[in-house]
């Protein structure tokens, strides 16, 4: 099964073996009034049936989040674990308490359920992952709004109807965990074309031959799934 909810109430899942002290992951912060904040951290450890500990992001980037970082406060969590296959774990938590030593971190309940997603299993991912096209040399600023392991669909607000046709290949960025640096490009044909009045959406298939790059994707976008 591509995505499965499992309790963790029985000697606990066997995804949270996966989940190595030192794994990068992604905690969801809403507000009172519904803003989300998405951050990347680190995964400390569990205790199963009881806490589990997160290090708590830097406070420069938690900006205005921080102050409803309080007990009893929703947070999501989301990771990549690697067992026999690669897969993406999210669960939703309450925090339990804040500690400063020996660094600060964050104590959260253990949660009861837990949803899995198998990368290679995968159909299709919902998401807003922002990413860059790239045609005839030209770079636009867009969104991937779904992804297979075949293709995905794009959305350009702004451009691209003039240069970006039917059958033509281009080049689809993606930023790895917030680092301009750290960049993931597939090769892909574009086809279903739907020009609007400032911008374009389309779908693409990839290129063939580039399985590891686009499970890295459909990755990038279960960690960032709303």
């Amino acid at each position: 099964m591509a995505t499965k909810q499992v309790s963790t109430n029985n000697n606990h899942t066997n995804a949270f073996k996966f989940l190595l002290a030192g794994t990068s992951v992604n905690i969801d912060i809403v507000t009172p009034t519904g803003e989300l904040g998405r951050f990347r951290t680190t995964f400390i450890g569990y205790l199963p049936q009881q806490f589990i500990l997160i290090q708590s992001p830097d406070s420069t980037k938690l900006g205005k989040h921080e102050q409803y970082i309080v007990k009893n406060a929703p947070i999501t969590v989301r990771g990549l674990v690697e067992g026999h296959e690669a897969s993406v774990i999210a669960f939703q938590t309450t925090l339990r308490q804040t500690l400063s030593t020996p660094s600060k971190m964050l104590v959260l309940d253990f949660p009861d359920t837990m949803m899995i997603h198998n990368l290679r299993s995968t159909k299709r991912v919902l998401t807003a992952l922002a990413c860059s096209v790239i045609v005839n040399g030209k770079e636009y600023e867009a969104v991937m709004t779904d992804v297979s392991l075949s293709g995905c669909h794009i959305s350009l607000a702004m451009g691209g109807a003039d240069s970006i046709t039917e059958d033509i290949i281009i080049s689809v960025k993606f930023c790895e965990h917030d680092d301009e640096e750290a960049t993931l490009t597939v090769s892909c044909k574009v086809c279903n074309l739907k020009p609007f009045k400032q911008g374009v959406e389309f779908g693409v298939e990839f290129e063939a031959e580039q399985s590891a790059s686009i499970e890295s994707i459909i990755r990038l976008a279960l960690l960032s799934e709303k």
